[in-house]
């Protein structure tokens, strides 16, 4: 998708964004060649409202989701025996229009061009459901009404979230999402069907949490492993953080944890307890050979593996309740080979499994817990519930993992790598991920613990992981760096100023330096710390006509070079008042 425009049209507006902010993105699809992918950007001071738009679209997609996803927990919606439930008239953000460009999905359109992009529309209206409009589907096909399949494949298929400084407000909707897919997996446990881990929810938030898989999918399916091929997408993973090669993991896999079947289910006495992964563990028909349940894939992938009961926990705890998968690996090129065929060589299959998998320590929140979830609009809800319960309680586990890194003689543990280590991988490896789909990238401060150098690579970084496809994606990025800004388009730019809508710059941002950036976008005329410029503007006050020498000298000795200091001498000196 390209966003085209966002307004806020809500007369009790949506945190700092006022009643009627609009922010108005470049017209769509440019003609751009596959690999030029420029994020937007959004900059400016603290508290000027940059996070809160990628909040507003979570809000928005979220709740459309509500609306259109075919499976919905029981009790859901709102009912005359459940008041607080969902109400697709009523949502946070209660009045907006959003504009963006998208492809048309093939199952949902089968008959219609796939080059071609489709132009949408949704507009919300106080209390009443958002309408979703095709706005150039005549030049597709004749007008007519879109059914509920083709209104939700209009949506973006992934609105991904990551926020490297726990924005519980950004993932508030998220979190809720979660349970949503949590229950739609619930659903198929009851009628047993072979499940795709793909979710039909769209939000997905991928923390810290997620970083030990995301990076393990990476380094596995992405892997050059036939030499006759080039493949330089896991570069950035070599060149900056020196991560050149995985050694050894080990998942596991708890598998006796039961969950009941509804009051009104009608089950047989051997259906009466079901096991929480039985779906992607199911013992497929002889004549469907051609598909292998999920389980058994990990293990057709694993050097080896074997069930047992935890014997540390069972000491620790007394219970010889708890019964576990274990699955080790030692990786080679035989193991990349087995996970690419396994997987059909899309590094997306494999993480969604184990998103999925991870995603089923939902099972410790009670359902009355959830329905709460469900309602509230408490921001800080990741807080409140504890979503992730104790290690040995949880469902899929990553241990032993261990890398190869460049300039160090043994392997490590990938726990070991710095805090700007991992987030540079889990932001690109999101990147690489999901880099082929109809994709909203909401990406807030993502280079927080990035050094100098690393912030001025990571909108190349960024690019590279698009480069040579014609990406169906937007990605909008809140940033505090001149780094980012620098390696960005004015159009791509847009500063943010407290109760104002956002513009782009009065400046060729691209190729700009970090100080005309700092004093035009974050207002920061001073190109030193106030101390240390408290501290040389000082030397004004001792000024006398005997000891404008001693001064310099003194001056020079004490402050580093900078435009500040240089102005001070040129003062003293009688050059400039």
């Amino acid at each position: 998708m390209k966003l085209l425009r966002l307004k806020i049209t809500d007369e009790n507006r949506f945190k700092s964004l006022n009643k009627d902010f609009e922010i108005k993105f470049q017209n769509g699809f440019n003609d751009y060649e596959p690999s030029d992918f420029y994020p937007y950007v959004l900059a400016g001071q603290n508290g000027s409202g940059k996070s809160n738009v990628l909040e507003a679209l979570a809000e928005i997609f979220y709740h459309l989701d509500c609306i259109y996803v075919r499976y919905k927990p029981e009790n859901f919606d709102q009912s005359y025996e459940n008041p607080d439930g969902f109400n697709p008239s009523i949502s946070r953000i209660n009045e907006y229009e959003l504009e963006y460009y998208t492809y048309l999905d093939n199952d949902a359109f089968p008959n219609e061009d796939k080059t071609k992009k489709a132009h949408i529309s949704i507009t919300k209206i106080k209390d009443n459901r958002p309408v979703i409009k095709w706005e150039n589907e005549d030049e597709f096909r004749e007008n007519t009404q879109l059914s509920q399949q083709q209104a939700k494949s209009l949506l973006p298929k992934y609105v991904v979230g990551y926020a490297s400084g726990n924005n519980e407000t950004l993932s508030f909707p998220f979190i809720k999402s979660r349970f949503l897919q949590f229950d739609e997996y619930l659903s198929t446990l009851l009628s047993k069907e072979f499940v795709s881990p793909t979710a039909e929810t769209s939000l997905v938030y991928l923390d810290e949490v997620y970083s030990q898989a995301i990076l393990l999918t990476n380094l596995l399916m992405l892997d050059n492993i036939n030499e006759d091929e080039e493949n330089n997408l896991l570069d950035p993973f070599k060149e900056n953080v020196g991560v050149q090669d995985i050694d050894k993991f080990r998942l596991i896999i708890r598998t006796d944890i039961r969950i009941n079947p509804p009051k009104n289910f009608n089950s047989s006495e051997d259906e009466k307890d079901m096991y929480l992964i039985q779906n992607l563990d199911l013992k497929i028909p002889k004549q469907r050979t051609n598909l292998t349940s999920y389980i058994e894939k990990l293990k057709s992938c694993a050097t080896t593996w074997y069930t047992d009961y935890d014997q540390e926990y069972y000491e620790v705890f007394q219970s010889n309740n708890a019964n576990y998968l274990y699955l080790d690996f030692k990786v080679n090129k035989a193991t990349k080979e087995a996970f690419q065929f396994h997987f059909d060589k899309d590094p997306l299959k494999l993480f969604e499994l184990f998103q999925l998998l991870m995603l089923q320590d939902a099972y410790k929140v009670s359902t009355e817990r959830k329905k709460k979830i469900y309602t509230t609009q408490n921001v800080f809800l990741n807080q409140d519930i504890n979503f992730i319960p104790e290690e040995e309680e949880r469902i899929l586990r990553f241990k032993d993992f261990k890398i190869k890194k460049k300039g160090i003689d043994k392997t490590i543990y990938t726990k070991e790598l710095s805090d700007g280590e991992h987030q540079l991988l889990h932001t690109l490896g999101l990147c690489l991920l999901y880099k082929e789909q109809r994709c909203l990238f909401l990406f807030d401060e993502p280079e927080t613990h990035f050094n100098p150098d690393w912030k001025a690579k990571f909108i190349t970084n960024i690019r590279n992981c698009f480069k040579e496809i014609a990406p169906k994606c937007e990605m909008l990025i809140t940033t505090h760096s001149p780094f980012v800004i620098s390696d960005s388009s004015t159009q791509n730019v847009f500063k943010f100023r407290k109760d104002d809508n956002p513009i782009n710059p009065e400046f060729n941002t691209f190729g700009a330096s970090v100080n005309q950036i700092t004093m035009e976008v974050f207002e920061r005329v001073d190109t030193i710390g106030d101390y240390s410029n408290s501290e040389i503007e000082k030397y004004l006050g001792k000024l006398n006509v005997n000891n404008v020498d001693y001064l310099i000298k003194e001056i020079n000795l004490k402050f580093g070079d900078s435009i500040e200091k240089t102005i001070i001498i040129n003062k003293l000196k009688g050059f400039i008042k």
